[in-house]
């Protein structure tokens, strides 16, 4: 009888192959974006109640930052995830085996608006279906936020329209100004994808809204 890690480590083992450029079966896994503060890595899976476990890692143990050959499945915004009701951005990825993962994060973090920035000008150049690697880095600063790239190819894509409204929204420490683009843009990077029409948002702005963190 196979145990319960040895299952758990053919399965991360099968991801990993699919993800990094491998094949295999199809698995779900949840990933959340740089939940554990003090490590090198980046993508942790989610373990119901237990503390979230590095996820996607060689063999060598060096975390993996790349998920490559990889084609956007799916994009959704959710709100009340957890004890602080948080809005998260999810996004769906398939691999070249037909493997889904998602990926989450909160919707007004860095990581998230270089995703969407990305996606917009995969968008803006009607490349919304085409194979794509994404990468996800730690920054230097205190807090150290993760950044990310979405290439299609060698090149890096992006949307100076998108990122200078996020980056204004940014200055202005308008959280709120923040998660209304960040709605929008979902929206309409799912009507892109699906080739439906684009889906409205209903916002509450709140005079008292935090900063952005």
């Amino acid at each position: 009888m196979t145990s319960t890690l040895a299952t758990t480590d053919i399965i991360t083992g099968q991801i990993l192959a699919e993800f990094t450029g491998g094949s295999t079966t199809d698995v779900a896994m949840m990933i959340g974006i740089g939940l554990v503060k003090d490590s090198d890595a980046v993508f942790f899976r989610y373990l119901g109640e237990e503390q979230p476990a590095q996820a996607l890692s060689y063999p060598s143990g060096k975390p993996v930052t790349r998920m490559a050959n990889v084609r956007l499945n799916g994009i959704e915004v959710v709100d009340g995830i957890g004890e602080f009701a948080s809005t998260k951005l999810n996004l769906f990825l398939e691999s070249s085996e037909g493997t889904i993962v998602m990926l989450t994060s909160g919707l007004q973090t860095i990581w998230s608006q270089c995703v969407i920035t990305g996606l917009m000008g995969l968008v803006a150049d009607g490349n919304l279906d085409s194979a794509i690697s994404l990468d996800t880095w730690k920054g230097t600063s205190k807090m150290r936020p993760c950044f990310a790239a979405i290439r299609c190819g060698d090149d890096k894509m992006t949307d100076q329209l998108t990122y200078d409204q996020l980056s204004d929204a940014r200055s202005d420490r308008d959280k709120d100004k923040t998660i209304a683009l960040m709605r929008d843009y979902v929206g309409l990077i799912k009507g892109a994808l699906t080739g439906g029409p684009v889906e409205e948002t209903v916002i509450t702005v709140d005079p008292a809204a935090a900063e952005l963190f």
